[in-house]
């Protein structure tokens, strides 16, 4: 390529928005892309990444994603529920100092093994990473996200990844709502089960039609200080947080 044909920094950005408006319109890209998480998934493809030498039960898609939307709000804290073996508490603690310089992260779990503990455990000593366990849709969860983020005026990231049934998705969405500023982002995982096969998850108590894309749907239908946040619900191809992302305006 000639440099009289390479766009400048504005055209390259116009091209890069038009691609991904027209990316995240295709039918039959998204089929597509449902059809390799199936087949991945054969391979338990979600299972298999680190970051920072800790298990990380995450696609590469969303991870960069995060990244990206880290960068944009620059929180200072970050909330996940559902810890499983640390990594992505690793993912959101690292983000933040590469994007802000500074930050602490908060996950809640009902259940914390001592294997993630043990995996976690530098950046617990030195007051970075901080846990909690206990139903992240309880009272008392609620008691210590507001300690965690007391005297915080600034927007945050809440990344919502543990019970996936409709119920469990919508309480913590009511629970977490009003405790964050404007301008918070809430990134709702696993939305993509609304997307796969009828019983593709024989095992498990959510499936289609019970799943965080519905509660989020159904909690965006009535709270209009909320909406869906279209710069990045449809970012990712093999992700699994399809429309699954939310921006507090009001």
């Amino acid at each position: 390529m000639i440099n009289n044909e390479i766009p400048s920094d504005s055209e390259f950005k116009e091209m890069r928005e038009s691609w991904r408006i027209k990316m995240g319109e295709s039918k039959l890209l998204r089929d597509k892309a449902i059809e390799l998480t199936i087949l991945s998934d054969k391979y338990k493809y979600g299972y298999q990444w680190e970051w920072c030498g800790v298990p990380i039960i995450r696609h590469p898609d969303d991870i960069v994603l995060q990244q990206e939307i880290v960068w944009s709000l620059k929180p200072t804290h970050i909330i996940e529920t559902g810890i499983a073996r640390g990594g992505s508490l690793l993912l959101s603690w690292s983000l933040l100092q590469i994007c802000v310089g500074q930050g602490k992260v908060l996950g809640l779990d009902n259940k914390i093994f001592e294997h993630t503990v043990k995996k976690l455990k530098p950046w617990l000593d030195k007051d970075q990473i901080y846990i909690y366990e206990g139903d992240s849709t309880s009272t008392e969860a609620s008691v210590h996200v507001k300690k965690f983020l007391e005297n915080n005026t600034e927007p945050v990231l809440i990344v919502l990844d543990s019970d996936h049934t409709h119920s469990h998705v919508f309480n913590e969405l009511n629970i977490f709502a009003p405790l964050i500023p404007i301008g918070s982002i809430i990134i709702v995982a696993d939305t993509i089960i609304e997307e796969m096969p009828t019983d593709y998850y024989p095992n498990r108590s959510w499936a289609r039609g019970n799943n965080p894309l519905t509660a989020l749907n159904s909690f965006l239908e009535i709270n209009n200080n909320f909406k869906r946040d279209e710069r990045w619900s449809r970012r990712s191809l093999m992700g699994e947080f399809r429309d699954g992302i939310a921006i507090k305006i009001t």
